[in-house]
């Protein structure tokens, strides 16, 4: 009896071993969450930090999130979970009715995948990746998440996601969540009530919170979304000093990306007025001329950053420099036609890679794909994406862009009724002035292109070589100086004056600036000289009437005087004239402008304000200002 009893119990042991002894039982991951702001870097302004309350930059206490597991055959291991987080940053499994922690059932297994999303929401029970969240969250956004005007609204569009989950051994999952959608931040700095959008929503679907001024609103990425509406405008009344209010319309254009934050301010106050930034010439069509260039700095700022004028022989004009008129004098930014970026902060250069010298510039480099021979990262080379594009991206190469979002003026700096001028404008100007040379100076590269002057541990010039500086191979080594005539021109109606910097366009002016009209040493070479070398270039509103790679420009060529030792003593303006036929065939003859292939090469741009046919209302005209970040 004894034996068979034994021989039972050792069964059983038998059993047990195989059934629980050698297997261990099992144990619930530990879920770890955080969130990360958007932009990844911004958390003052720009952090949805909370799930429920947008205060911090983790989970709150109580904040949601959904689990879902997948194995490796696609089934469903965990449809939806809903867990809750606590003060410790952990997440505890929830029963989706009652709210009350339950035992959790997921665990450690490599073969799994592990998604996870934030806010829970049922309505992605049966999902299995994270496409599959947001796609349905698109189609639910505009009856579920286009109203945000309330926080407890605001926080449910912001849609939480988890790309990288982290398993750390057996023990531990980690939930480090972005944002699926993209936020927009608009701010306002005038009165509430002065401000209107209309695109994407109205402010009244748009959360703000008490005593803030911002607007926030959760947007499904999308490239190029239009933001617009209207905002008070204040500008002083043509005539008299009185203030004259109006609303006015104002617009961009933002491409909004996956967890990233574009704030839209939005000003009504007045940046440049017709009354002290222009000069009315008397002319027929009513343009007002600026007095000076887009983007021009001043003698103090040009000072602090170690600029400085030199007449031709190594002299400082320091009286020109201090003249009252230094911002008519100074060249200010160059621009492609229709680009809102500068040109001199990545020149219109090809580099060579093992020479660090110059094989192409601006035009002369002709490609329909990428540009692979550029210097990838360097600030030597303006990119192929922006700058060859034969795709024509900025505007249709037979449109006028004055006025439009490719109008660096209107839309970028200045707003309101300033603009770039076009083609008759720019007639007018040159059939109506007296024009002649005011003054010239030298001046050196270190505004237009300042890794020009970088210098290595020894104090020697990292990038300079026989392209771009004077006195090459000798201790005086430095950066070309190059020649800046200014025009006067004076109105034969009026006796009004306006003051042009010259300049070559940016392929010159950056580095190559006259190497075929200068020798070494900065002396004109009588064989090779350019009437090019200090010119005055100038984009016009319009594209080419004719040839595809072309826009109209103002231009004017020199010809110079110089001393026995080759230094230029005297500049002469060439006015250029060019023609085109209309579409009826008529032939038009254009004073002061050239049509040629410099779509893509960085020109100087003098805006101009009203005219006819254009905006001559003063109670419309707008001086509203709108910066994107």
């Amino acid at each position: 009896m004894k034996k068979i009893i034994l021989f039972i119990a050792l069964v059983c042991l038998a059993s047990c071993t195989k059934e629980s002894m050698l297997e261990e039982p099992k144990t619930p991951l530990e879920i770890m969450v955080d969130i990360a702001s958007y932009n990844q870097n911004i958390s003052d302004v720009s952090t949805r930090a909370s799930v429920n309350n947008g205060v911090i930059t983790s989970f709150a206490p109580g904040d949601d999130f959904g689990l879902i597991v997948v194995d490796k055959n696609g089934n469903l291991v965990a449809d939806n979970y809903k867990y809750v987080v606590q003060k410790t940053g952990h997440g505890y499994r929830v029963d989706k009715t009652t709210g009350n922690v339950i035992y959790s059932d997921v665990y450690h297994n490599a073969d799994n995948k592990y998604i996870a999303y934030a806010p829970y929401n049922s309505m992605y029970d049966g999902c299995k990746s994270i496409d599959d969240i947001t796609n349905k969250y698109k189609k639910e956004y505009p009856t579920l998440y286009s109203d945000q005007s309330t926080k407890e609204k605001y926080n449910a569009a912001d849609l939480l996601i988890c790309k990288t989950p982290k398993l750390s051994g057996t023990t531990t999952l980690r939930l480090t969540f972005i944002h699926a959608m993209s936020l927009l931040k608009i701010y306002y700095n005038g009165e509430d009530g002065d401000l209107s959008v209309e695109r994407p929503v109205a402010l009244s679907k748009m959360y703000k919170p008490t005593d803030v001024k911002a607007y926030s609103y959760i947007c499904i990425p999308e490239n190029k979304m239009e933001v617009y509406g209207t905002a008070l405008s204040k500008h002083t009344a043509e005539g008299d000093d009185s203030e004259v209010v109006g609303y006015s319309y104002w617009q961009t254009k933002i491409d909004m990306q996956e967890n990233h934050l574009t704030y839209v301010t939005v000003s009504s106050q007045p940046t440049e007025s017709y009354k002290t930034a222009g000069v009315d010439m008397g002319f027929p069509s009513g343009c007002i001329w600026a007095n000076h260039n887009l983007g021009t700095e001043s003698a103090a700022k040009q000072a602090d950053r170690g600029g400085k004028w030199y007449d031709a022989y190594g002299n400082e004009k320091t009286e020109l420099m201090n003249s009252e008129l230094h911002d008519c004098f100074d060249r200010g930014d160059y621009f492609s036609w229709g680009e809102l970026k500068t040109k001199y902060k990545q020149p219109a250069v090809l580099f060579d890679a093992t020479t660090g010298r110059i094989s192409s510039t601006g035009d002369s480099y002709k490609t329909e794909t990428s540009l692979n021979l550029l210097v990838s990262g360097s600030e030597k080379g303006y990119y192929p994406e922006t700058y060859i594009d034969r795709s024509y991206s900025y505007a249709e190469i037979d449109g006028n862009i004055a006025g439009t979002e490719y109008d660096v003026v209107r839309n970028k700096l200045w707003k309101g009724e300033w603009r770039i001028p076009n083609e008759n404008e720019i007639d007018e100007l040159f059939r109506n002035c007296k024009i002649e040379v005011y003054d010239w100076y030298y001046e050196d590269n270190v505004r237009y292109a300042s890794w020009i002057v970088d210098k290595d541990e020894n104090g020697k010039y990292k990038n300079l070589h026989i392209d771009n500086s004077e006195f090459y191979g000798t201790d005086s080594v430095r950066p070309y100086r190059y020649l800046v005539p200014i025009y006067k021109f004076t109105s034969n109606i009026n006796g009004a004056v306006l003051y042009f910097p010259g300049g070559t366009w940016s392929d010159w002016s950056i580095d190559m600036l006259a190497c075929n009209s200068r020798g070494y040493h900065g002396v004109i070479s009588a064989t090779n000289y350019s009437p090019d070398y200090g010119g005055m270039y100038y984009f016009a509103s319009s594209a080419s009437h004719s040839q595809i790679d072309c826009a109209s420009y103002m231009e004017m060529e020199t010809s110079l005087a110089k001393d026995a030792a080759g230094k230029i003593t005297g500049v002469t303006p060439v006015i250029k004239e060019s023609s085109y036929t209309d579409k009826y065939g008529n032939k038009i003859q254009l004073k002061g402008l050239t049509q040629n292939g410099h779509r893509y090469t960085g020109m100087l741009i003098r805006p101009v304000y009203g005219g006819k046919n254009w905006n001559t209302n003063p109670e419309t005209r707008s001086t509203i200002r709108i910066n994107v970040e």
